[in-house]
């Protein structure tokens, strides 16, 4: 007599050797209802091959749909970094290194100030010459100069 699992008890053959993709592809459920009914271990250890069988195809996806995951967060950094940082860091190297420029204008109108205070002898707010400069000259053009508007309360 001839088992599902292939093994001839009643000539006392062994049975035939399965291959281990066949261990772990999912059988048919009716088989595991004819080996149920017919032998409750063999039933028993095709069903976990088969729920081991899933675990590992479960887990497969598992390790896909992480990397897939870790590959897009990869990609919106390396777009982050080319549309928004390093154009962020370029501006700011530049604003950085810009003060060369601010340190040596500076350096000049000081210069220009000294130079000023040596031909005149002394260099006051409130004493000034308006045929050298008038600090008032756009507000007696213009009366109305560096006035703040204001709305009419109604």
């Amino acid at each position: 007599m001839e088992n599902l699992d292939g093994y001839d008890r009643g000539a006392d053959k062994l049975p035939k050797l399965k291959s281990s993709k066949e261990w772990l592809e999912p059988q048919p459920l009716a088989l595991m209802q004819a080996l149920a009914k017919e032998d409750n271990n063999a039933a028993i250890q095709s069903i976990l091959y088969r729920e081991n069988y899933i675990i590992k195809e479960l887990d497969k996806c598992l390790h896909q749909h992480d990397f897939l995951n870790e590959r897009r967060k990869e990609l919106l950094h390396k777009r982050w970094v080319d549309q928004v940082a390093e154009p962020l860091e370029k501006k700011i190297i530049e604003k950085v290194c810009s003060h060369k420029k601010i340190k040596k204008r500076r350096q000049e109108e000081l210069d220009s100030f000294l130079k000023y205070v040596n031909q005149k002898g002394h260099v006051f707010l409130e004493h000034y010459d308006p045929k050298e400069y008038d600090p008032f000259s756009m507000s007696k053009e213009d009366p109305d100069f560096l006035k703040i508007p204001h709305r009419n309360e109604s």
